[in-house]
């Protein structure tokens, strides 16, 4: 590491004497944009067609290309840790789990998109998170908050987050590569090509990345864990997209190769925590038509192919006498028709889809004879068949210039969990440049195979559902400053948890969980500087009035960026997350208090100079002692210690 800080002492003194001047910037970023414009950004999230922010009726933040590059994100999670009313439980393992707005869950309330294409985990509905997504490849994120299944089905109940991958541009050859602690490099390159008159274009981006995320070893780890633990994970992500006219050819590939060494404890077990393969794999394959097709109506169609698959070289457990081995296949494949219909202050947005999949019912198992000796190929599991029809229909009427009325029902007919009906409505109101926001909202997360089969099994499950209030009022004065105010009030009833019984467990639906919150965000922009602030207040509690564990009541963020010139950028961001319960007593402590935790992250950058960009990262700064709760044999989890990257870019244009 003394290389390491000898180049960037070197880096920062060549910034410091170059006396780069302040030009204008080769592209526009958003923060040049007036606080009215940036609520006329067209969004396509919310109901899937392009509206104003200020038209939809649910808090909506994007995050753009420009802020992922300057704050040094590395992984999904880093950029979700910046906003409000998201936590996290993260296991340093094969997966990690997120939060929105109160409830924890094994990430099955939450929606993540590839350009409007489900990336959830088909099997359980969860997704995974982690590494395996290509930040460099992404245009802008778009993060909904609140149930939004009217327009997205089972699963969007606490919110959404659709990452759009940058669009075809004039040629272009982009490579980024960095190194850092803890076994960190990743390497990705982008290829784009567009004709002049933009009816063909092409983008591709590759990205391979991995690390060992943190010191778990011995002591470091709680002593969950030998000094011979492997705590590896290898990411893989190939985005294509090839336009013709009107249509859309693209395939995202993402591959999660990780240890699952952390998904037990080894110290004082049968369990082994080294050569462990958690081997998943996503494929989305989509067209995409869209045409004005009359002067008031627009029609897009997307036919699309979903696989994720637990590849059956995975070898999810050693213990002292086997290797045990899992494979686990999915597929769906759909076609989604929505029409619009627009005229003077009207918007009517509908649409049909069709969905087949066929599912695992569990994993299929092999076992070996020795914990040296790699497991067979275990055979192919039962499968379960699911057909799926879904109609719904979205109405806006905008009365008077500036009151926006909007509504919404949708009906989803499966073969396996019957039929869901889903209402929502909202009301919007903009006074000059402040906006005020009333809606409702419900929504459902239908159980999966995992549900019903994992355990001892459960075959009456019903979907369970939310049903959500909230209000908001957005500020905006000076030019400068913007405020929002939001809160809510969530019900869910009928949440499917986990029933421990004396020998085995399964999943039923029981009681309420409700949700009480507050956020409020506070942004601030200049020339130079450019600042962000948010606070959520969160109280989540069963149909007895018992907290709920692992949701801390207070979180906050703030980040500022300040730009020397057009060119050399420093950013500094703290994530704060207040005490929370785990639950289970943690034995290193004997309380199931999970203490409150401050940290500090940092980028330096040099951006867009010459084509060039180069970055140092640190992550974790005053290398802060930190855990997250645990459902697992592990009591809680250690997150990573300091880590330093240093990031290369470079961008050929035509």
């Amino acid at each position: 590491m003394d290389k390491l800080y000898r180049l960037t002492f070197i880096i920062c003194l060549l910034f410091i004497n170059s006396k780069l001047s302040y030009s204008q910037s080769d592209s526009l970023d958003i923060y040049d944009y007036s606080f009215d414009q940036l609520s006329k950004i067209k969004i396509t999230t919310a109901s899937k067609v392009s509206q104003n922010v200020e038209e939809v009726p649910s808090t909506i933040l994007i995050i753009t290309k420009e802020e992922i590059k300057e704050r040094g994100y590395f992984i999904l999670e880093d950029i979700l840790a910046d906003l409000p009313g998201f936590q996290f439980r993260n296991i340093q393992g094969l997966n990690t789990y997120t939060f929105q707005r109160g409830i924890p869950n094994q990430n099955n309330l939450i929606l993540v998109l590839i350009d409007g294409i489900q990336i959830n985990e088909l099997n359980s509905g969860g997704f995974y998170g982690g590494g395996q997504y290509n930040l460099s490849n992404i245009e802008r994120i778009e993060v909904i908050y609140g149930p939004a299944s009217v327009a997205y089905g089972t699963n969007a109940v606490s919110g959404i987050i659709n990452i759009i991958t940058k669009e075809t541009t004039e040629k272009e050859i982009d490579i980024n590569a960095l190194i850092g602690t803890f076994n960190t490099l990743s390497a990705n390159v982008g290829y784009s090509k567009e004709s002049k008159n933009k009816d063909f274009g092409i983008r591709i981006s590759a990205m391979a990345k991995q690390t060992d995320k943190a010191n778990l070893k011995g002591q470091s780890g709680d002593n969950n864990w030998t000094e011979s633990l492997d705590n590896y994970e290898n990411d893989y992500a190939v985005d294509f997209k090839f336009k013709v006219k009107k249509f859309i050819l693209g395939t995202n590939y993402l591959q999660k190769k990780t240890s699952g060494a952390t998904f037990v404890k080894s110290v004082g077990t049968i369990y082994k925590d080294y050569g462990t393969l958690w081997n998943i794999r996503f494929v989305n394959n989509y067209i995409k038509y869209n045409n004005q097709i009359f002067k008031n109506i627009e029609l897009s169609s997307t036919l699309y192919n979903r696989n994720a698959t637990v590849l059956d070289n995975s070898v999810l457990y050693i213990v002292d006498t086997a290797q045990i081995g899992y494979y686990r296949p999915n597929n769906l494949t759909g076609l989604e028709n929505v029409v619009s219909y627009s005229k003077n202050k009207f918007l009517l947005t509908g649409g049909v889809i069709f969905e087949y999949e066929q599912l695992a019912e569990s994993f299929s198992i092999s076992v070996s004879d020795s914990p040296e000796q790699k497991p067979s190929t275990p055979t192919d599991p039962d499968m379960e068949k699911n057909f799926l029809t879904s109609i719904f229909i979205e109405p806006q009427l905008t009365l008077f210039n500036n009151l926006y009325v909007s509504g919404g029902v949708r009906f989803d007919q499966s073969s396996i969990y019957d039929q869901v009906f889903t209402p929502r409505g909202g009301l919007s109101y903009k006074l000059k440049d402040q906006i005020i926001r009333f809606s409702y909202s419900e929504a459902y997360r239908a159980p999966k195979p995992w549900d019903y089969y994992d355990g001892m099994g459960n075959n009456s499950l019903l979907p369970e559902k939310m049903n959500s209030f909230e209000t908001a009022l957005n500020l905006s004065f000076l030019e400068n400053y913007k405020c929002n105010i939001i809160a809510y009030k969530n019900t869910l009833d009928g949440a499917i948890t986990k029933q421990v019984l004396t020998n085995d467990y399964r999943w039923i639906n029981e009681g309420e969980i409700e949700t009480d919150g507050i956020e409020i965000y506070f942004q601030y922009v200049s020339k130079k500087i450019k600042t962000n602030f948010n606070y959520t207040y969160t109280d989540s509690y069963n149909n007895k009035g018992i907290r709920i564990s692992e949701i801390s009541s207070h979180t906050a963020n703030a980040n500022i960026t300040y730009s020397f010139n057009n060119y050399l950028k420093l950013h500094v961001g703290a994530n704060y997350i207040g005490e929370r319960d785990n639950p289970k007593i943690v034995v290193s402590t004997n309380s199931k208090k999970i203490e409150p935790y401050l940290i500090f992250n940092s980028t330096f950058s040099l951006l867009n100079y010459k084509n060039l960009n180069l970055q140092f990262i640190v992550r974790n700064i005053l290398n802060t002692e930190y855990y997250h709760t645990s459902n697992r044999d592990p009591d809680r989890y250690r997150q990573s210690q300091r880590t330093l990257i240093l990031s290369f870019g470079y961008n050929f244009k035509k």
